[in-house]
């Protein structure tokens, strides 16, 4: 077994060797097992083993399922936006009257104010 192919299994240096050939000869994997006989479930089932371990890149064409999410997320860490100038909130009544807070207010307070009750 040469260097490359170190710490992988019989069955995943076969797979390595068809999808080479799939590629050199531009067709599908699917289409290549049809034409050698193959089972192409058996060599999905490699493929996803190789994706798992980080020797093949994942993706559609990969084999990792669209929409299924990955072993790691991109994170972005940017600084803090600028202070909020001016009210946080602002609540507007039908009848015209508008009340601005410079943060949040009580949710309890909120409560009685919307219902009417006295503070």
């Amino acid at each position: 077994m040469d260097a490359k192919h170190e710490g992988l299994k019989p069955a995943e240096v076969r797979y390595l060797e068809h999808a080479r050939a799939c590629e050199s000869q531009g067709v599908s994997l699917l289409q290549y097992c049809r034409d050698k006989g193959l089972s192409v479930y058996s060599l999905y089932s490699t493929r996803r083993r190789l994706v798992q371990k980080g020797v093949i890149a994942g993706g559609r064409a990969g084999g990792k399922a669209a929409g299924k999410p990955g072993r790691f997320v991109a994170v972005r860490v940017a600084e803090p936006g600028p202070a909020v100038t001016g009210p946080s909130c602002r609540l507007r009544h039908p009848s015209g009257w508008t009340i601005e807070c410079a943060s949040l207010p009580d949710p309890r307070w909120l409560s009685r104010l919307v219902v009417g009750a006295g503070a």
